[in-house]
């Protein structure tokens, strides 16, 4: 069986034909979908590298029994108007070679995916990774905050009549967006992190036995968080204002890591004018696993200041590594962190009140450790694997109905071929 999957991220690509993204998608994510499915295709944007162009921070994509079909972005006014119909005819020709479809939401390509699957009678599965409305309205511009009701409102209804939908949360993404009545609903996380060993949990708590009860004068007091410098969603505007306005002569020298990619022009600027910027730290990105597992164990604590989220893969990864946690009450965060230490999203009054109650406060750590490194155990591979295979299998033998009939091997993989679908033919990086 042959699924398109559809979703606006962009991926990297050149000559050599080999995919890549910058951490989220790597070709184990296919694999999810592979043990079920036979083959996909992945309906996407791209941007067009040189053959020698640098791929740090970024993985691998690319693998057996994956195509991709590159398509113009839709996620603006001009582009809406002058190639929706190029990704309509693109989408048609790969959907009506299919047997199902699965479309990542929010998205505007697999809104699109979802109409013309509707159109050609062919079943389609949601999956609900965030939500539309947090993530445009924070996004930092008029023209974000005019669209949010209506992209609210239209990924709402298009999830409605979706027979089939599964979510990252357990309870914020299902009420925002609910299939109907007679959909079959699915709940797993989009992340997963591997099997942790309890030495894990016993270095953070030596860690902390080392403050002493305030902290340890050697070495100044480290938090960290993960989030791209781009845009205004993960909250680091909030953290710089709560970070300036802790009286930091009552509490440990600190220092602030923020590990993402992006420019860091505009919040070492605004760190400089709020009197912290020697204490800011930007860290760049680092390839997903044990790099990353790494830095997180040299916080002393992490923080998740943002204004949309799903359920925040780097959340659970710190809490995999058994770090305090403070962050907002954005998306699926309460799911995760104890009510008492969440703020509001933009809320940097109340997040540096939490910040002054939990700086060197050994006793809170190690409660916050022990908690926050047994709920992330929910969150393994083997876990989220038998959770997600029961679901699209489900959706498979529930495809299959549609199948009957169809001609064999019409839907086959077409050997890793690269497919590029613009107006002028002139490739991706016109995308």
């Amino acid at each position: 069986m042959h699924v398109v999957w559809a979703h606006d991220h962009t991926f990297y690509f050149n000559e050599t034909g080999k995919f890549y993204s910058g951490g989220k998608l790597p070709y184990a994510v296919w694999e999810r979908y592979l043990g079920v499915f036979d083959s996909m295709t992945v309906a996407c944007r791209g941007q067009r590298t040189s053959a020698d162009a640098d791929m740090k921070g970024k993985t691998l994509s690319s693998g057996p029994n994956v195509d991709f079909l590159v398509l113009p972005s839709l996620s603006n006014p001009v582009n809406k108007l002058t190639k929706r119909g190029i990704v309509e005819h693109s989408l048609r020709e790969a959907i009506a070679k299919a047997d199902a479809v699965i479309a990542r939401m929010p998205s505007e390509l697999g809104a699109e995916a979802i109409r013309v699957a509707r159109s050609l009678g062919k079943p389609f599965a949601v999956e609900m990774v965030a939500c539309a409305w947090d993530g445009l309205w924070n996004y930092g511009n008029a023209q974000g905050k005019l669209y949010a009701p209506f992209s609210l409102w239209k990924t709402r209804s298009l999830v409605k009549r979706a027979p089939y939908g599964i979510y990252v949360t357990e309870k914020f993404l299902q009420k925002r967006y609910p299939l109907s009545a007679q959909g079959v609903e699915g709940s797993c996380s989009n992340v997963e992190i591997p099997a942790v060993s309890p030495d894990v949990l016993d270095r953070r708590l030596k860690r902390i036995a080392a403050g002493k009860g305030t902290w340890n004068p050697d070495r100044p007091f480290r938090i960290g968080m993960i989030g791209s410098l781009n845009g205004k969603t993960k909250g680091i505007d909030t953290a710089l204002r709560a970070f300036a306005r802790v009286q930091w002569e009552e509490l440990p020298s600190f220092e602030f890591h923020i590990l993402g990619d992006g420019s860091a022009d505009r919040w070492r600027s605004l760190a400089e004018k709020l009197g912290i910027g020697s204490l800011v730290k930007f860290c760049g990105v680092l390839t997903s696993g044990s790099a990353v597992f790494e830095w997180l164990d040299e916080l002393d604590l992490y923080v998740q200041p943002s204004f949309q989220e799903g359920l925040p893969r780097a959340t659970i990864e710190a809490m995999s590594r058994a770090c305090p946690v403070l962050g907002s009450t954005a998306g699926g965060i309460p799911e995760l962190i104890g009510a008492e230490w969440l703020h509001k999203p933009g809320g940097y009054k109340q997040f540096a009140e939490h910040l002054g109650l939990a700086i060197g406060n050994t006793a809170w750590m190690k409660e916050q450790a022990e908690l926050n490194f047994h709920t992330a155990q929910k969150y393994t591979k083997a876990k989220l694997d038998q959770q997600r295979r029961a679901f699209w299998e489900s959706f498979r033998d529930y495809a299959a109905t549609f199948a009957n009939g169809a001609e064999a091997g019409a839907t086959a993989n077409n050997g890793g071929q690269v497919y590029v679908k613009n107006d002028n033919a002139k490739g991706a990086e016109a995308l």
